[in-house]
């Protein structure tokens, strides 16, 4: 099992302005692609949704994920295969927690001609939106067999069933 590091963030912290710039550039990039689709197409109208969807896809991996929510922590399995733990980067925020990382790329070769790969330069994206509030600071995360798991405590302990009596 490898370690990730977390961030863990506040709203009003320096880092969110930081991560929205990356996502601000990361969609700009998505609509130059989704634009030269268009392009590509004659400038034909009408194919906006997939233009779109197309440009994402080429960019970003969304792996699968599972959110579990128990009485006083939130875990959290993210599939990573082929992710090295120090290209993953997770960043925990109050309410959300982002999963980040390089791409998954095929081994380097000196010789012979690629004929087939289905391996991609794109970056890995995921998004989790908590349903309650979290202690940024409890966040942890490795990397085991292909899966990132997070456990993340949250912020509020339910009330027990001889204190609402």
């Amino acid at each position: 099992m490898s370690e990730v590091h977390v961030n863990r963030i506040q709203p009003e912290g320096e880092a969110v302005l930081l991560l929205k710039q990356q996502v601000d550039a990361l969609y700009t990039e998505i609509g130059r692609r989704a634009f030269e689709r268009f392009l590509g197409r004659g400038g034909l109208h009408g194919y906006d949704r997939e233009d779109w969807v197309e440009a994402e896809r080429s960019l970003i991996f969304a792996p699968p994920a599972e959110l579990v929510e128990e009485d006083t922590e939130f875990r959290i399995r993210v599939a990573v295969p082929g992710m090295d733990s120090s290209k993953v980067r997770v960043s925990v925020l109050p309410r959300s927690v982002i999963i980040d990382g390089g791409s998954v790329q095929g081994s380097e070769r000196e010789d012979g001609n690629v004929r087939f790969s289905e391996f991609s330069e794109q970056k890995l994206l995921k998004y989790l939106e908590l349903p309650t509030e979290v202690r940024t600071f409890t966040a942890k995360a490795s990397v085991q067999d292909g899966i990132l798991s997070i456990r993340v405590k949250k912020a509020t302990a339910p009330l027990s069933a001889s204190a609402s009596a």
